[in-house]
């Protein structure tokens, strides 16, 4: 009977989130803002286009997404963690393949699965039934949560708090060793989910906790638990923590410059630029309307999520007095204490605490908005608000009437403001295009090459105010802009995207922005293989020539482009980068032809130095073919005499090249690019991405999944 009864609850929890998603499950209409749009659709897209091919090889670099071709003139993919390659909930997006279906089943999974660990924690804590089901409730409908929506990574890693604190409660009060690894795989999946922020932060407030409970029960197990299941968590999940770690390690998310380990991370003020709470900000948990944008106009694209944390005004009331009633002083402290600190923190800019924090602890200092952090006191007031209804129905001796109406008043308040955070339109939306990206599909299927787009900095900016007739019309006119990673979806090669930037890439990046005009960023544009520059206003121009022209969107042809693959006359040896940037700066449109090299060991390489002023090289410099697919770079040259290949693609570890079958290094040089010393004569190119990161992660990982399924299996023997 407690099975079937188990089973009614499940089926409860779930008829709640379809009710509260009700608009998305039994209509066509579809979450298409913000995120969802710009990163994860195109990253869905992307996956599924690598896999495809797992039927023509098995040969992992021929279907694994290790690689982006398309974004940041070229740059890890897997290893950028939010893209879920390997959180097991994404097989979702790969089953099912119309993508608004994908969508709406991982939403409703995901709110399913946040109310039933939420659920199973708080009647671990013999709390009643109804006092669970409404805790549930308040930590899965809260304004946090709901608005993530279009940040899938964000709600995956959220979801899983409850339930790893859940193992690790069930851990320390009766400890078994199959228990430390049920933990250790919550929270690798946890990781894997996504978002290293929102897993770093759990995981701190798990640390503390686990010191808590060291202290309250006068033992170091519940430390030594925590301390073992984070460690075997990073070893089952180091196929995608390794990679991530090399990866953050060459971003602008670890600093300019690592002298030391005091320089390493953003800046202050990248880090608190946005996200940064006032104290009238937290006026939110109980008052909706505080933060909210007009949803009439569109765009919605402002920050609107890091103000939405409202759980509703009766939990609120039901948290004050689950702290006031709750007998476990030791507990309630622990609580209040860490409250007042992750609001503290959240305040960033506003805050000492914070100021203090990024200065000790440097590892902070690879997130932005604080605010962000705010999730961990949402899950506190949804445990008090559990003790308070608890108290309330206690002190009522039950009263199935009261019960009901508290159930139905912390839902509607719920479901009536935080489904408005979200707009909705029909998911055709999620695939709408017109002019500017036919056009752009167009060009790159008549030219020889497949170049790459950019757009203006000032017209990422105003392409945010584009408006329609309604808001189908205007949103429709802001996808075509293929900003972020929208170009992804379509295979546009694009010079920038969304995601995090290497740290020499953005060097470059920021210095061909900072030139005055469009003609003086001309040759930088050519050198980074940048054909189609997008502009929302006109520019009169010598180097550049207007392609098409729409009331919004001015796009123009870069007459000096050159491929991806292409010869130096010129050979300057320079490690310094920013030396390097003074050096491509004065050389102009020399720099067409020339070849700054960083990576060079200071001796002289004899197959290096030819005539820098030979103008007949280039004549005789002939590429019979050239494919940038998957992992993988494929060539055919030939060279009358030897020749420096520029390779207009992020120099990063992990590459490898092999000419004629023989290995050969591969050179840093123009600031982020990557090159090649070919010989003389017919070369047959071949370089392909293959991180060392990658394997020893993979091994580690299937090493330690071998070890918990024979354990378990021996166990269970």
């Amino acid at each position: 009977m407690k099975k079937v009864s188990n089973i009614i609850i499940y089926f409860v929890l779930l008829f709640l989130v379809i009710t509260f998603f009700n608009k998305i499950v039994f209509t066509n209409l579809t979450y298409f803002q913000r995120d969802i749009t710009l990163q994860f659709k195109p990253w869905k897209f992307f996956i599924n286009y690598f896999l495809s091919n797992i039927k023509n090889s098995s040969y992992y670099l021929d279907f694994l997404p290790l690689w982006n071709h398309y974004n940041h003139c070229g740059a890890p993919f897997m290893a950028n963690i939010q893209s879920q390659v390997f959180y097991p909930f994404s097989i979702i997006f790969i089953i099912v393949k119309d993508f608004a279906c994908a969508y709406k089943i991982f939403i409703i999974t995901h709110f399913f699965l946040s109310m039933l660990f939420m659920f199973l924690l708080l009647r671990t804590k013999k709390l009643s039934l109804i006092s669970s089901i409404l805790g549930s409730i308040i930590w899965s409908f809260n304004g946090f949560m709901v608005s993530r929506v279009e940040f899938l990574s964000v709600l995956a890693t959220i979801i899983w708090l409850p339930f790893v604190f859940l193992l690790f409660h069930l851990a320390v009060k009766n400890f078994k060793y199959k228990k430390i690894i049920f933990l250790s795989l919550a929270i690798a999946i946890q990781f894997l989910a996504g978002h290293t922020q929102m897993w770093f932060y759990s995981g701190i407030f798990l640390l503390f906790y686990s010191l808590f409970k060291s202290y309250e029960e006068k033992s170091f197990l519940p430390i030594k638990i925590y301390s073992v299941s984070i460690l075997f968590s990073l070893i089952i999940a180091a196929i995608q923590f390794l990679p991530t770690l090399e990866f953050i390690y060459n971003t602008t998310r670890s600093g300019e410059e690592i002298k030391s380990f005091s320089q390493f991370g953003m800046k202050y003020k990248d880090t608190t630029i946005l996200g940064s709470l006032n104290i009238k900000d937290f006026l939110n948990f109980f008052y909706p309307y505080f933060w909210q944008f007009d949803f009439k106009k569109y765009p919605a694209l402002t920050n609107y999520w890091l103000y939405t944390f409202y759980i509703g005004f009766v939990a609120m009331l039901l948290s004050a007095l689950g702290i006031i009633t709750n007998k476990n002083l030791k507990e309630k402290i622990f609580y209040l204490t860490t409250f007042i600190f992750v609001l503290m923190f959240a305040m960033g800019d506003n805050s000492f605490f914070y100021k203090l924090i990024y200065k000790i602890f440097p590892l902070i200092r690879i997130f932005r908005f604080p605010s962000t952090i705010v999730y961990i006191n949402v899950f506190i007031l949804s445990l008090f608000s559990s003790y308070g209804v608890h108290f309330f129905l206690k002190s009522l001796k039950h009263n199935k009437k009261i019960s009901y109406i508290i159930f139905f008043i912390c839902f509607s308040e719920l479901y009536f403001y935080n489904t408005k955070i979200s707009m909705l339109l029909p998911k055709s939306i999620l695939d709408e295009k017109s002019e500017t990206i036919n056009f752009i599909i167009k060009k790159n299927l008549e030219d020889n090459y497949s170049y790459r787009i950019a757009h203006t900095p000032l017209t990422q900016i105003l392409t945010m105010a584009f408006k329609g007739k309604d808001l189908y019309s205007g949103f429709t006119k802001f996808r075509d802009n293929m900003l972020s990673n929208i170009n992804l979806e379509y295979k546009i090669p694009n010079f920038r995207g969304q995601d995090i930037e290497l740290r020499n890439f953005f060097k470059f990046m920021d210095f061909v922005y900072k030139r005055n005009s469009l003609d003086d960023s001309a040759v930088f544009f050519a050198i980074a293989n940048t054909k189609y520059v997008l502009s929302a206003i006109k520019y009169k121009t010598k180097y550049w020539k207007l392609e098409k022209e729409t009331n919004d969107i001015k796009i123009y042809e870069n007459l000096y482009v050159l491929p991806r693959l292409y010869p130096a006359e010129k050979i300057i040896f320079e490690s310094d980068i920013e030396k390097s940037l003074k050096i491509l700066q004065n050389l102009n449109f020399e720099v067409m032809k020339t070849a700054i090299i960083h990576s060079y060991n200071g001796k002289k390489i004899e197959s290096l130095i030819f005539s820098q002023n030979n103008s007949s090289q280039k004549d005789n410099f002939i590429i019979h073919y050239s494919s940038f697919v998957y992992n993988k770079i494929f060539a055919k040259i030939t060279n009358s005499n030897p020749q420096f290949l520029v390779i207009s693609q992020n120099y990063y570890p992990g590459w490898k090249c092999f000419i004629n079958n023989k290995k050969t290094k591969i050179f840093h040089c123009n600031i982020f690019m990557s090159g090649i010393y070919l010989p003389q004569g017919e070369n047959y190119i071949y370089l392909f991405y293959d991180p060392i990161s990658f394997k020893i992660g993979c091994i580690l990982t299937l090493l330690s999944l071998l070890f918990i399924i024979l354990y378990l299996f021996e166990n269970q023997n």
